[in-house]
């Protein structure tokens, strides 16, 4: 439905500013790509909605600070003791900074490797 509008919607805006190139497009006031004002409004609408309701649900934002505070673990610890890291990714650090080569590490992490990660590190009864 967006896309379909915002096709339709440019397509009606190129037209009624009988634009024929990119220097017509570029020297307009406003943009020529958009949605319509209606689907605008209910996107508008629809995301006051998920940011009261979801993304700033109580629960949702738990869960976004205990992510933190398990990625935050991670990076500190790697900071602190480069060795933890995998052999592949030490290997990294004649190119890169091992800040860089942390965060390029930790953002490859599925959810369920990283809280494996951080309870092999911080959680004593866990196997390493």
């Amino acid at each position: 439905m967006l896309v379909t509008d915002v096709i339709e919607e440019t397509a009606r805006r190129i037209e009624a500013t009988g634009v024929k190139s990119p220097d017509d497009v570029r020297g307009l006031p406003e943009n020529v790509v958009a949605a319509s004002p209606e689907t605008h409004a209910m996107t508008r609408e629809l995301k006051r909605f998920l940011y009261e309701r979801l993304y700033r649900h109580p629960r949702v934002v738990r869960m976004q600070i205990k992510a933190e505070r398990i990625l935050t673990a991670l990076f500190e610890a790697y900071l602190a003791e480069p060795g933890q890291l995998p052999r592949e990714e030490q290997a990294k650090l004649d190119e890169r900074s091992l800040h860089r080569v942390i965060c390029d590490y930790i953002a490859g992490m599925t959810d369920r490797y990283a809280l494996q990660e951080y309870a092999k590190m911080f959680d004593p009864q866990e196997r390493v």
